[in-house]
Order: C-alpha cells, then sequence, then structure tokens
C-alpha cells in the first residue's frame, strides 16, 4: 500500500502528525501513495500525503492520473501485507515510480505477515550491471520499517525510521530532536499544570467563599423569615423553615452554623421561657371554608372546628395534628341555610361533641371524638344550643335546647346511655327571631333549666316537667348562670345608649329561685364602652354585651362578669366587688384558671390582640405583670382553657384569615437567672420531633 510524499528543496521539520497520515488505512484495490514535492518556502510539516483511495477513485483515466501524482512526489512509501503481493496496481505503481525516480526513495513498511510474503518481490531484486557491462537481477534489501510489533516504543521507533528517510536526515537526529522536543513539551505541560492548579486553587478557594457567604446570607434570610412566621402564629412552618437555615447536624459541614439561625430555632421552640413574650404560638388549624364555630375540651384532649362547608375537623390538642374529618348530616348545604347563624357544635366533656343545626332540616348529632362513635341521632329536633352540667366536670350527661313551631323545650340528655333522661316544654305565641343563646343554662340537682326570653326568665323544671315564665328585668337579659338554687344574669339595652354615645347602662343581678318566683338578692348597676372592629366589611361591637363568665368556688362564692373592656367579681352572697378592672379594649374571652379553695386567676382575650393572665388576690395590674402578650391579630373571636398537663392555652379566630385558628401556649417566666442550654443536636431534635419529621 505504497502513500506518496511530497518533494522539499528543505530539511523538515518532524512532527507528531505526521504519524497519523502513515498509519491510516488504505482501501483493498490500491495500496500505493507518493509524496508530494514541497513548495520552495521552508514548511513545519511534511508535506501533503497523496492517497489514491481519497484522489484517484474520481478519475477519468487512472493511469494518467497515477503517473502524474508518482511524477509529483519525491518518496513512495509502500505499506506491506499479504495481500500487497496480490495487487497489480502496487507492482505497476512501484515501476512507474522507479522508472521517474529510481529505487532509492522506495520505503516498504512491513504491517502484517512476514517478509517473505508481505514485500512485493519486485523489490527484493534489482538489475545491476556485472563487470562486462551487462544487467543482471540480483537480490537486494530494500529499506524498510517493522510496524507489527504491539509495543508502543517499538512502533514509535520504527516510525521515526521512516520520518527520517521522508526527510533526508539521519536516524539519530531526528531520535535527539524528538526526545528534545518530548522533554520541551513535559516541561510546557508541567509548568501548565502547575499553573492550572494554582489557579484552581485560587479560584475553589474564592468559590469557597463566595459560596460560603451565600449559604450565611441565605440561613440569616430564612431565620429571618422564620421569626416572621413564628410571629403570626405559623409554628410548625417556622420550625422547617428555621431546619432549613441550620446544617443537619453538628458535624454537617455542607451548611455554615449561623448564629441567628440557632436563636430563630430556639425561640420558635421557646424551650426558655421568654420574659417578653409568655405567651407563644404553639400551632394553628386551617379548613378549607369560613370557621363557623370552635368546640374545646376543657381537659384539654381534642379541639373541634366546623367550617362554612359542613365539615367538622378533630384535632389533637398536643401538637395540633389531625385526627380526622366528617361531614354529618346536620350540616347539609341548602341554599337557605346560614352556617354562621344555623349551626353550632358544643364540647361536653372529653367523650361527648354535639353538633347541630338550628334551622332547615334540623337535626342534632353526638359523638364521642376520641373513638368516632355515634353516640345519638335526633332528626326529629330542632336544637338552639347544648350546655355541659353546671357545677359539674368530666361528665357526658348536657342539657340541650330546642324549640317547635309553637314551643320551646329543654332536655337532660345522658349521652353515654343515648336516651333523652327528661324535658320540659313551654308553649310560647312566638319564638323570638333573634335568640340569645348564651342565656340558657341547666343543673342536675335541682334539676332545672333556664333561658331568657327578652326581660322574662323562663325555668324549666325538668324533674316534674313543670315550666314558668317570670319578668325580673327590666333590660333584656344578655347572659344567665345558676348554682342551686341562685340564678345570676346581666342586663342591658344595647341598640341605643342612654345618652347617644358609646355608653352602655347595664346591671349584674342574683336572684334566688323560690319555686313560686325569683326573689332578688343583690343588683350591680354601671356602664361600659364597647370598641369596635372590622368583621365582614362591617364595624361591630366586641364581645360588648354584659356576660356571667362563670361561677367560682373558692372559700367564698364568686360571681365572674364582664361588660365591654371591664372586668368585675361579685360576691356571690353580697354583691360586693371584690375586684373590678378596665383594660384598653373590650374583653372577647375570659376563663377562670387555676381556681383553688384560696386563690384563682384569670386568662384574658381582648380585641386588640392582648392575651394576659391576671390574679385578682395579689396588687397586679396588666401594666406591671409578666403574663401579657400581643399577638399580630385583631381577633373575632377566642376560646380559653387548658391542655391536659394544665398549661393555658388561647384559640383565636381572626379577621383576616377567617379560616385559621391560631393556638397559643402560656409559658410563665419565673425570673430563672439561669437559662437551659441547649446543643445544635438537642435543638434539631426539638424541632424534628415538633414537626413530625424522623
Amino acid at each position: 500500500m505504497p502513500q506518496h510524499v511530497p518533494q522539499t528543496n528543505a530539511p523538515a521539520e518532524i512532527t507528531s502528525h505526521t504519524d497519523d497520515a502513515l498509519i491510516e488505512p488504505a482501501p483493498p484495490n490500491s495500496n500505493a501513495h507518493s509524496e508530494q514535492p514541497r513548495r520552495p518556502r521552508r514548511s513545519a510539516k511534511l508535506g501533503k500525503c497523496f492517497r489514491d483511495e481519497d484522489e484517484l477513485a474520481a478519475s477519468h483515466s487512472l493511469p494518467d492520473s497515477i503517473q502524474e501524482a508518482l511524477a509529483a512526489s519525491r518518496t513512495l512509501i509502500v505499506i506491506c501485507s499479504p495481500e500487497t503481493q496480490e495487487s497489480p496496481w502496487v507492482r505497476r505503481e512501484i515501476e512507474m515510480f522507479e522508472q521517474i525516480h529510481g529505487r532509492e526513495r522506495i520505503i516498504c513498511v512491513l504491517a502484517a505477515g512476514s517478509p517473505e510474503e508481505s514485500i512485493p518481490p519486485i523489490l527484493k531484486t534489482r538489475l545491476i550491471l556485472d563487470a562486462s557491462g551487462v544487467l543482471r537481477e540480483m537480490p537486494a534489501e530494500p529499506l524498510a520499517a517493522d510496524l507489527r510489533s504491539e509495543a508502543k516504543a517499538k512502533r514509535k521507533a520504527e516510525l521515526l525510521r521512516i520520518i527520517a528517510a521522508v526527510a533526508g536526515c539521519s536516524y539519530d537526529d531526528l531520535r535527539q530532536r524528538d526526545r528534545a522536543r518530548k522533554r520541551k513539551r513535559i516541561a510546557l505541560a508541567s509548568t501548565a499544570a502547575a499553573l492550572t492548579i494554582a489557579a484552581v486553587g485560587v479560584f475553589a478557594f474564592q468559590f469557597h467563599q463566595t459560596s460560603e457567604a451565600a449559604l450565611i446570607a441565605e440561613s440569616k434570610s430564612l431565620a429571618a423569615q422564620a421569626l416572621d412566621q413564628y410571629a403570626q402564629g405559623e409554628t410548625a412552618q417556622a420550625i422547617e423553615t428555621a431546619l432549613q437555615a441550620l446544617p443537619s447536624s453538628e458535624s454537617d459541614t455542607s451548611r455554615p452554623l449561623v448564629p441567628e439561625a440557632q436563636a430563630a430555632l430556639e425561640k420558635i421552640l421557646a424551650l426558655n421561657p421568654d420574659p417578653e413574650q409568655p405567651w407563644t404560638p404553639f400551632y394553628l388549624f386551617e379548613t378549607d371554608g369560613e370557621i363557623v364555630d370552635v368546640a374545646y375540651s376543657q381537659e384539654g384532649t381534642w379541639a373541634a372546628v366546623l367550617d362554612a362547608t359542613g365539615t367538622v375537623s378533630l384535632y389533637n390538642t398536643d401538637n395540633g395534628t389531625l385526627t380526622g374529618t366528617a361531614t354529618p348530616h346536620v350540616f347539609e348545604l341548602r341554599n337557605d341555610a346560614v352556617p354562621a347563624k344555623d349551626w353550632f357544635i358544643k364540647a361536653i366533656s372529653p367523650s361527648c361533641l354535639v353538633m347541630g343545626n338550628v334551622t332547615g332540616p334540623g337535626g342534632a348529632v353526638v359523638i364521642d371524638p376520641l373513638t368516632n362513635e355515634v353516640l345519638l341521632d335526633l332528626d326529629d329536633i330542632y336544637p338552639l344550643t347544648a350546655m355541659p352540667l353546671e357545677n359539674e366536670t368530666g361528665s357526658s350527661d348536657f342539657g340541650l335546647l330546642a324549640y317547635g313551631t309553637h314551643s320551646i323545650a329543654a332536655f337532660l340528655v345522658d349521652a353515654q346511655a343515648k336516651n333523652l333522661l327528661t324535658g320540659a316544654e313551654m308553649p310560647v305565641d312566638q319564638f323570638p327571631r333573634m335568640a340569645n343563646l348564651d342565656t340558657f343554662c341547666i343543673q342536675k340537682a335541682p334539676a332545672r333549666a333556664y333561658y331568657a326570653l327578652d326581660t322574662a326568665l323562663v325555668t324549666f323544671n325538668l324533674a316534674d316537667e313543670a315550666t314558668r315564665q317570670d319578668t325580673v328585668s327590666d333590660a333584656t337579659i344578655q347572659s344567665v348562670r345558676c348554682k342551686d338554687d341562685l340564678v345570676a344574669f346581666a342586663a342591658a339595652n344595647i341598640e341605643n345608649s342612654s345618652d347617644g354615645t358609646n355608653n352602655y347602662p347595664f346591671s349584674i343581678t342574683v336572684a334566688r329561685n323560690t319555686g313560686d318566683g325569683f326573689e332578688t338578692l343583690w343588683t350591680y348597676e354601671d356602664a361600659f364602652a364597647a370598641t369596635v372592629s372590622v368583621k365582614a366589611d362591617a364595624l361591630e361591637p366586641f364581645a360588648s354585651i354584659p356576660k356571667i363568665v362563670d361561677i367560682l368556688y373558692c372559700e367564698e362564692d364568686l360571681v365572674l362578669a364582664s361588660a365591654g373592656k371591664k372586668l368585675y367579681v361579685f360576691s356571690l352572697a353580697t354583691g360586693e366587688v371584690v375586684y373590678e378592672q378596665e383594660f384598653a379594649a373590650s374583653i372577647v374571652a375570659a376563663q377562670p384558671c387555676f381556681v383553688e379553695e384560696d386563690r384563682y386567676a384569670i386568662s384574658l382575650a381582648l380585641s386588640d390582640g392582648t392575651l394576659n393572665v391576671i390574679s385578682p388576690l395579689f396588687d397586679v395590674t396588666t401594666s406591671t405583670d409578666s403574663s401579657t402578650t400581643a399577638v399580630p391579630f385583631t381577633l373575632n373571636g377566642a376560646w380559653l382553657g387548658a391542655d391536659n398537663y394544665g398549661n393555658l392555652v388561647a384559640y383565636l379566630h381572626t379577621a383576616d384569615r377567617p379560616n385559621r385558628i391560631y393556638c397559643y401556649l402560656f409559658r410563665p417566666f419565673y425570673d430563672s437567672p439561669v437559662a437551659e442550654e441547649f446543643t445544635l443536636d438537642e435543638l434539631l431534635a426539638y424541632a424534628r420531633q415538633a414537626v413530625g419529621q424522623s
């Protein structure tokens, strides 16, 4: 397989790419190639390698084309293999080149097979003049290089021999030049590698510095976002955001430990009480529809939320997780249904939840929230409200107030026994369109229930199923509570103030039920001012209606009452004002707590978002105690109680997110001189447990 190497008038500088041209495969029908002559100017390469496969295939006169190529070439390289001897084209090209340039510039390259079977016979002999001047065919050893070896060094040495012959220089000179060039390349490569390593090192350092700075900035931003979520009551989301700002463990080096992020997580977890924020966000409930009503088990085991879609959602109050949902048939969505007015849910005991519909199809369903068992399903009744029994805790018995077309009835219900124990019904000419359901109360001993119709009290004697109605007030009765044969009620006409200003007179009265009517024991009169807030795009008074919050059983029985911004504690027996305080905003909810014989406290939620705990037995005011926290919400409603560990909790319904209930937990600060310290791994473990991560 000859190759034609161009002629040159100057020594060629050997370069490594010449090897590629020499080892390129040739077509089977032509093995001859020739080297083209060089241009007069000095070239850095051996020149163009003429290959008949590429340049003769399109020729119309193959012999003429080959002869022209051979005439223009200075060297003929014949690549020899067993197939070479079988090719007539190889022999003809060798003969043509020898006629033009002589045999000295023909080089054999042994690629396969033995020399005997691969080198063409024409190159093994040559015509030589003998002493008498006659041409005789004599054996000849052609210039040949052996490329059959698989050893890289051997093959390269043989290639250098070929290149030396083509370039017209000695093999030793060429080898020294190749070694010098190789050393030069190695030196240049080493220098370049060193510079590259140095550059990569500098870049890596700069990248590390830049990347670390970016991670630090990101962690600080996430920490600020987590604290903002925490302030908005989104505790679970805040914990997850804070976790993103921190490494996964103390040994994790993929993210730097930023003090701001660790401090944010510690604050969110509230492992150390904060004297500036004794009420801390705990969790939140979020529903699909606007929240209609909330029921909270005072024993702190569960909470239920009813939304405008008719769905009741049950939550674990230990961690705020959703434990189940249901859509009772009593909350069927009808065109004439007004969920906020027609539907209600009431927590009676740890094992009793009452759900009722006032209008439309009516009906009441009683379930056990701990087992989801349906205890009662009353289809043929129109319930107004349900109330737990006065003076009893933990009982599944409750009172149910219902109405008919021309009657009103009160029933004593045993939920566990799944029946109505007793009841009493009173005819009425027309049931009031706007019923105040806070005026219903019931007790088991004596078995009586009370309900106010405007200025009158209706008494249901459940033992003998008798009823009576007595006018006991000059103003509309707003709230009623009872103990034994005593009834405490608050009354006020709130439609119009007496002097045209935000100044409403009200009264608190305690009367004794004599069986034939009521005997007034005492009456307290005052006036209150109601603050307003936006609810459903309208200005409405907040918790301004005078209310009997509770009757406390301490060394002396007490009446806890509120009106507008004022809170009162009276002696049940005498009406003496034991405690009185006016706040900056209306009282949305008040709840006695830590009640014992010789002490009690009161938890409060105000319409401006203030949560507080006061102790009337001590000379402490809201401006000096350490139990006040201002949450960033305007309140529509609040439910106060304690969890099953005795910690105070507040469930808040806000104006801006009507489908959410925010839970806040009271963590009092006791002036502890040393705050407990936690390692990062301990904080991460607490955080992952709080959000349910493994």
